[in-house]
């Protein structure tokens, strides 16, 4: 399932240079991302969780339970990223055939992701 386009249209598109940190642990929860180009990296407590490529999405978690950020997430080479905030995200989920099962894909990759780097 590939949600870039609809991301695209209903989302902020912003581009990040490699090295730019696109939040970090602590941080408030304003939007979910979903990587439009490029390839970011999720890492908590300094251990590498993993590398997000196109196509896939990240920070979904903090924006669906509204807790500060688990993780931190940088950009490893340019990348464009549209931002979804809430109100967006829920629209995709109601909206969208497919989007939840999108989601719960990430999600799930994510705990597996971090269960192997701990």
């Amino acid at each position: 399932m590939d949600f870039r386009q609809l991301a695209r249209g209903l989302g902020t598109v912003i581009t990040y240079a490699a090295g730019d940190v696109i939040f970090r642990e602590g941080d408030e929860p304003a939007y979910a991302y979903i990587v439009l180009t490029g390839r970011i990296e999720v890492s908590s407590r300094g251990k590498l969780i993993e590398q997000v490529d196109a196509g896939r999405a990240f920070g979904i978690i903090s924006l669906i339970d509204k807790k500060p950020r688990s993780a931190t997430a940088k950009a490893l080479e340019p990348s464009e990223i549209a931002l979804v905030d809430a109100k967006q995200f829920r629209f995709m989920v109601e909206t969208t055939p497919n989007f939840v099962w999108y989601v719960l894909s990430e999600v799930v990759d994510r705990l597996r992701a971090t269960n192997s780097a701990l």
